[in-house]
């Protein structure tokens, strides 16, 4: 069961308890003490325990009893044996027996007699009660019988009226007992269920401070502390995926400048060495200096690329590649590019094909980056093609999705399977162990040229794609929003 179930009905266990509580305290304070019995139920079993004696006196004549000694004796063993206290008076006051205190000569029955229900304060306390004295035959009034009845001997012949005093006594110890029960349940299972386990995360939380990132956090049981727990270990594995790639990104840089080292020291090296053959007069004539120079303007391009695809993968880690969209119309803007590098191509003795024809359509684009993108996949293109190859340049209209699409394709040697899913990311260049010894020779990068293409692109809020296929060629889609 989950906790919120759980503390749910235990909470409404708890707040039904308190409320029999309460309703059992207010039962006790304040009803239980008036709970007693009516005064005519009082005066109804008095009448009930004297009926024998009002029975006799009525028809024996209370002045009989001055002259009865019988009678007089009955009454005094039947007050011994009820402990009811008995006062027989006349009409006109005379006190014929009193079983308590000594006769008194005369009372006056109208103010000293008791004729309605009276409690005395002592202890224990008596009720008092007179009742008429009539006679049998005539129903005349012959006397009064003042009876003083303890209170004990009075409730003894009461039903039960306290029968559900003790109801609100049991109901406050359940209530009470229960109340205990889920203050211990409650404090087990937080001790068990919540605070036993978070304390078990600390050796998994100080094994992730120590870079020790492989001992997973398991709970077994399905409810909140076991989300807990999956949540953590979900932390851990991302921290996990975060050192790797942390340890494959500084990986990435050292092996950088590693490949920048070797890479700008090979055309320094050669820079270095033509310059000094020209400066020692090895060239005899104007042709073989030219020569010379052609291979120093070479590696010095060289150098160039790499220092600038430098720039932009720093540039690109700080945010700050600056690119500028701005609406404009495709035709005149991408012409002159495809010019220039139609141009380009040509000279190497590659052969290039352009559109005739570039659809006019307004789109927001910065003209110096997407320039930058197409020269970066014309240079790898050229990198894949011979002398007789072709390479394409094309703009289509996408009318389905709202797009330009800017096409560069080749029929090179295309690009390896193994190689695909990773041309976009950056420092990749490709599997040295499918690349020939020439190959490698003529790297002229250090794998950030479309990992920067995909960065400039989605800058314009569109994207790259490629489809390639082993000796047919290599075809790069560039899709920019209208």
């Amino acid at each position: 069961m989950d906790w919120k179930t759980w503390y749910s009905k235990r909470r409404w266990a708890a707040g039904l308890s308190i409320f029999i509580v309460i309703l059992s305290v207010f039962w006790l304070t304040l009803i239980g003490p008036s709970n007693q019995p009516a005064p005519a139920t009082m005066v109804k079993q008095i009448r009930v325990l004297t009926n024998p004696i009002v029975h006799t006196l009525e028809h024996k004549h209370a002045e009989s009893l001055l002259s009865d000694q019988r009678l007089q004796r009955k009454l005094t063993e039947w007050t011994q044996e009820s402990q009811v206290d008995l006062k027989v008076v006349l009409p006109d006051g005379t006190i014929v027996f009193d079983g308590e205190n000594p006769p008194k000569p005369r009372i006056n029955p109208r103010f000293e007699l008791d004729y309605t229900l009276r409690i005395s304060d002592s202890e224990p306390p008596r009720y008092h009660l007179a009742f008429p004295l009539r006679d049998a035959g005539s129903h005349t009034l012959t006397g009064y019988a003042q009876f003083s009845v303890p209170a004990s001997v009075v409730a003894s012949g009461l039903p039960s009226s306290d029968a559900y005093s003790y109801l609100p006594w049991i109901m406050l110890a359940l209530a009470l007992g229960t109340l205990l029960y889920l203050f211990f349940s409650v404090g087990r299972r937080v001790q068990h269920e919540l605070v036993e386990p978070i304390a078990g995360l600390k050796p998994y939380t100080e094994a992730i401070l120590r870079g020790d990132y492989e001992q997973r956090a398991e709970w077994t049981n399905d409810n909140e502390v076991g989300e807990l727990y999956a949540v953590f270990d979900l932390m851990r594995e991302e921290l996990r995926n975060l050192h790797i790639r942390q340890t494959a990104h500084n990986q990435s840089h050292k092996e950088l400048i590693t490949n920048l080292s070797h890479d700008l020291k090979t055309p320094l090296s050669t820079i270095k060495a033509y310059i000094e053959a020209i400066r020692e007069g090895i060239c005899p004539d104007l042709p073989s200096v030219m020569t010379y120079l052609e291979v120093v303007h070479a590696n010095a391009s060289r150098m160039s690329v790499l220092v600038d695809d430098l720039l932009l993968h720093a540039l690109r880690d700080l945010g700050q590649i600056a690119v500028q969209p701005v609406e404009k119309y495709s035709a005149p803007a991408l012409k002159p590019i495809f010019s220039a590098m139609a141009h380009y191509i040509r000279t190497l003795g590659i052969s290039c094909e352009v559109p005739a024809d570039i659809p006019n359509l307004l789109v927001r684009m910065d003209s110096v980056r997407i320039e930058q993108v197409v020269a970066n996949l014309v240079t790898n293109a050229l990198k894949h093609t011979e002398p007789g190859d072709t390479i394409r340049l094309a703009v289509e209209e996408e009318p389905e999705t709202s797009s330009l699409h800017i096409i560069v394709s080749d029929t090179g040697s295309g690009i390896s399977p193994e190689d695909m899913p990773f041309i976009f990311e950056r420092y990749y260049q490709g599997n040295v162990s499918q690349r020939t010894s020439g190959q490698l020779a003529e790297r002229s990068g250090v794998g950030l040229g479309l990992s920067i293409c995909k960065y400039i692109m989605e800058a314009h809020g569109g994207t790259i794609s490629f489809y390639s296929q082993r000796q047919q060629g290599t075809t790069f889609c560039l899709t920019l929003p209208l």
